[in-house]
């Protein structure tokens, strides 16, 4: 998971351009798997997530229902250190859950008093998401293409809704988030990840629902910092069983040195803030 958060001045100090944190999910992929990697276009890669995500959406939903104790304790420990990073930075703009699923998070976050509304991919997902929350607003969206103006956005929460972006797309992701959060905004970013991959730092991940990536928190740091992105901190959530990749979760920033860990089944986020001048 990976989020963008504004810089508190006394906390930071110093001029930020954007802050990230990230949380990953460990596995350990085998290098047979590098090969089978082709160059999707943007529409393919598009229609293929949406497709699938439509086929199991019910199923889906159960799950994240069901949930993991642990996961979700640590999920929401940071994102709720997301919603205070909203919180302080004082803004009237609204947060993006991008890539909502069936809307679980901006449930979450509307709770937590946070200005927030959902865009995903699937229509079968937004459908859910409206059916639990229909006073909440959801839509039909792509991250690439986000509906919102410049520096308009107060914070991005990208909950495991990355992984599906093929390598190639996501610094086109990157540049939409950019662009519409807010200077200091927080981003948190909930991906899986790896610590065996190419030279590029990722490989593909034969998820259940559709086509995934790995990363490692390195690499995905770097294209963070590559869009001007700060890290703040990371959460990494070891993997439960061999073979089961794990949420790892990281925030980072530039500014401060500290750098959380916890360990347990692995999904990760990941955060980022962008600039504000402070007092220093």
């Amino acid at each position: 998971m990976g989020a963008v958060v504004k810089v508190v001045p006394t906390v930071l100090g110093g001029r930020i351009d954007r802050v990230a944190f990230a949380v990953g999910v460990s596995d350990t992929p085998t290098s047979d798997l590098f090969p089978r990697v082709r160059r999707v276009s943007e529409n393919e890669a598009l229609d293929q997530t949406r497709r699938d995500y439509d086929e199991v959406a019910e199923l889906y939903d159960d799950m994240v229902r069901q949930g993991d104790q642990v996961i979700d304790a640590l999920s929401t420990g940071m994102i709720n250190a997301f919603a205070d990073l909203v919180r302080a930075g004082g803004s009237v703009g609204a947060v993006v859950d991008a890539g909502c699923g069936p809307g679980q998070w901006t449930d979450h976050l509307d709770r937590a008093g946070i200005r927030v509304y959902g865009i995903d991919l699937s229509p079968a997902m937004v459908a859910i998401a409206r059916r639990y929350r229909p006073d909440l607003r959801y839509e039909v969206g792509s991250m690439l293409h986000l509906d919102a103006g410049d520096e308009s956005i107060a914070g991005i929460l990208a909950h495991f809704s990355l992984i599906h972006t093929p390598p190639d797309l996501l610094p086109r992701v990157l540049t939409e988030f950019a662009r519409v959060v807010e200077p200091g905004g927080p981003l948190l970013i909930g991906v899986q990840i790896t610590d065996t991959a190419d030279a590029n730092g990722w490989v593909p991940y034969d998820h259940r629902a559709s086509p995934a990536y790995l990363w490692t928190l390195d690499a995905l740091a770097d294209r963070l910092r590559e869009h001007d992105f700060a890290e703040l901190g990371r959460l990494r959530i070891v993997a439960p069983a061999p073979g089961k990749p794990p949420p790892d979760t990281c925030w980072r920033a530039m500014t401060p040195e500290v750098t959380n860990e916890f360990c347990r089944p692995g999904r990760a986020v990941s955060g980022v803030q962008r600039g504000v001048t402070s007092n220093g």
